[in-house]
């Protein structure tokens, strides 16, 4: 765009320098003063719009440019940013996208990077087999882009994130059962992987974000439901379980509490026969409230149950 905008001024400039308007005639015309300069005009402005469109550089959001300047040695450690920026003619630049990034290989046709089916084969701890559906998330590094057009390349995904990806999933899942792999450590698993391969990918100028299994299938396919049942047998241990340990609370809540009430009849029963007295206030308190007076054996003081009784 500013290559244009140059041409057309450097046009105007020449073409006004070229002609000349002739007064003579009756009516004035304009007429050609210098045909050279008009035919250098034109290839100066071609010249200028050319040489404009090679000195200044736009990048646009979401990327990044880096420099190869054959005069300093290659690839320069440097990153030009979002914006308008002038570079020299003689530099080579380029443009990396450093917005999140996906690289997917699936069983399903079009899903993934690759036509057909470009799931990962591996195999467990025990030597079964699985297919697994993988993506793997990231971007360039922004302040690192140099690093991975000098050591990687433009095709980095093809290069890099594809075979790396493959390689470390295949070793990290030899690790573990086919029970881990299908249910309870897929997450750790996944963690796993993503931690092996983030500093190799950091070297290279990309940042991983995450690597995700997002299906996963047997190679045999009688192994998923052996698996299937197997977890919910274990589920259904695992509830039987909890429904013991449940109840041997409940047993020793109901002895804890038996035993606290009878040391307590324990403890009234050795108060009253300490304070007989006791006893007789007691009984007094659940006479009916129309009896006025009682007559006590010889050991007992004769009581008023109620205010003024006799």
């Amino acid at each position: 765009m500013l290559g244009v905008i140059v041409g057309v001024l450097v046009a105007v400039l020449f073409l006004l320098l070229s002609v000349k308007v002739d007064t003579s005639a009756e009516r004035p015309r304009t007429v050609l003063r210098n045909p050279g300069l008009l035919i250098l005009g034109i290839g100066v402005t071609v010249f200028a719009a050319a040489f404009a469109n090679r000195c200044f550089l736009t990048v646009p959001a979401a990327y990044v440019a880096t420099v190869y300047d054959p005069l300093r040695g290659g690839v320069q450690p440097t990153e030009f940013p979002e914006g308008f920026h002038f570079v020299l003619p003689w530099w080579k630049t380029e443009l990396w996208r450093v917005q999140t990034q996906e690289y997917t290989m699936s069983a399903i046709r079009s899903e993934g990077a690759v036509i057909g089916d470009d799931s990962i084969h591996c195999q467990t701890n025990e030597g079964l087999g699985l297919n697994l559906d993988v993506t793997v998330l990231f971007h360039i590094d922004p302040k690192d882009a140099h690093a991975l057009w000098q050591k990687v390349g433009e095709d980095y995904q093809r290069v890099l994130v594809r075979p790396y990806a493959r390689n470390v999933i295949r070793m990290v899942v030899a690790k573990y059962s086919v029970v881990d792999v299908y249910g309870p450590k897929r997450q750790q698993i996944e963690q796993e992987i993503t931690e092996s391969m983030r500093q190799a990918f950091a070297e290279k100028g990309i940042a991983l974000e995450s690597v995700l299994l997002r299906n996963v299938e047997f190679a045999n396919p009688e192994f998923a439901q052996a698996i299937t049942e197997k977890q919910v047998a274990e589920q259904q241990i695992r509830t039987e379980e909890q429904n013991l340990r449940r109840a041997q609370i409940e047993k020793q809540t109901m002895i804890a509490q038996a035993k606290g009430e009878a040391e307590a009849i324990q403890r009234r029963g050795e108060t009253l026969r300490q304070n007989p007295e006791v006893v007789q206030y007691e009984l007094v308190q659940k006479i009916a409230p129309n009896v006025r007076a009682l007559y006590l054996p010889p050991n007992y003081l004769p009581v008023s149950p109620r205010p003024g009784g006799r």
